[in-house]
């Protein structure tokens, strides 16, 4: 994936959450989630969101709905 200065950059995906949540609550599951060693799991940005997610009701930064929706954490590899 590029950023928009052309530089390339990885993200590591954590598995898809096993229920849908509140935006407020996708937020909160990304922040506390340990997976993989790792603590600091984020909401994909809407290009992230086209490259890794399969299913289309995954929440992604600054969507702005009142559904429950599943996550898919992401985060910066490098």
């Amino acid at each position: 994936m590029e950023r928009s200065t052309g530089e390339k950059y990885m993200i590591e995906v954590a598995p898809m959450s096993a229920q849908e949540m509140a935006y407020e609550e996708a937020i909160l599951y990304c922040t506390f989630l340990d997976y993989n060693g790792h603590r600091d799991w984020r909401l994909p940005t809407l290009d992230e969101y086209y490259l890794i997610c399969t299913r289309s009701c995954s929440w992604f930064i600054d969507l702005n709905t009142e559904q429950l929706w599943y996550v898919v954490p992401v985060r910066d590899a490098c």
